[in-house]
């Protein structure tokens, strides 16, 4: 076409100095005993809110502006950057969209104290991309990919961790095909296991059990609070509808209020 260099693309993975504690196989010398204390919550008022920000595929669309409308009640919780979502995208194929370095500059430029993230309904496959020369990995969930996978997880939540943001990871739901729940499955199992590699700064939101019906399997439809039948889920059996998104919501706000004081100051403009 006579473009020169119209084919680079940057598939490069930032990935962060680790978060985690090394090698858990070794251990100090016991010096007594230790009595952690729970780590003190941090506290946002209505001076000093609470940044959310809210990134992802295009699963965390509808809850995304499900936990917006939401927050929006809280007069301590302030969305900013808007709902990041990208259909088609995830952490295998950074050739399509390169998710690593958009989190990298988003958290910087934001400095959000919360980052919701969904990932992962498009990684159901073997083919990735951003790898180094020479290296391949095999198929779908085999040892070579799920050890990648997880690198890439970890590089996720260690650069929200290590902007001071607290990462609250939106697992993927039970679908309608029983082979696209069992590859989901495999995901979430990844995204569980670096999620509790950093505790107090990654929560894991279990959407798999939220949206099962009453014998375990696929529901398009189930009851809100009010006892009313109402579509949670699209038509294509992956995602969700408004009133979906809205249950994710409640959660998410849930989790805030347990892991932040977000409503001492209540009590203090009181006094």
């Amino acid at each position: 076409m006579g473009r020169d260099n119209a084919d680079d693309i940057n598939v490069a993975i930032v990935v962060p100095p680790t978060t985690v504690t090394p090698n858990p196989t070794i251990k100090p010398k016991p010096t007594g005993p230790v009595v952690k204390q729970p780590p003190a919550k941090a506290k946002f008022t209505p001076q000093r809110k609470l940044r959310l920000w809210i990134a992802g595929d295009s699963l965390v669309i509808t809850p995304g502006y499900s936990i917006v409308r939401a927050a929006g009640g809280s007069p301590v919780i302030e969305s900013v950057g808007g709902i990041d979502g990208h259909i088609a995208t995830g952490l295998t194929r950074p050739d399509v969209f390169n998710w690593f370095n958009e989190l990298t500059t988003q958290v910087k430029a934001l400095k959000p104290n919360v980052v919701v993230l969904n990932f992962g309904a498009n990684d159901n496959h073997g083919y990735m991309t951003g790898l180094p020369d020479g290296v391949s990995i095999g198929a779908f969930a085999s040892p070579e990919w799920v050890k990648e996978y997880r690198r890439r997880v970890g590089a996720v939540m260690d650069t929200v961790n290590r902007a001071g943001g607290v990462v609250v990871w939106i697992g993927l739901p039970i679908a309608r095909s029983p082979t696209e729940t069992q590859e989901f499955d495999k995901i979430n199992a990844v995204v569980l296991q670096e999620a509790k590699l950093r505790p107090g700064k990654v929560i894991f939101i279990d959407t798999y059990n939220m949206f099962a019906g009453d014998d375990g399997g696929f529901a398009e439809y189930l009851q809100n609070d009010t006892g009313d039948t109402v579509k949670v889920r699209a038509g294509d059996g992956v995602h969700f509808e408004t009133a979906g998104g809205d249950l994710i919501a409640r959660e998410v706000l849930k989790q805030l209020n347990q892991r932040f004081d977000l409503t001492s100051w209540r009590k203090q403009r009181a006094q």
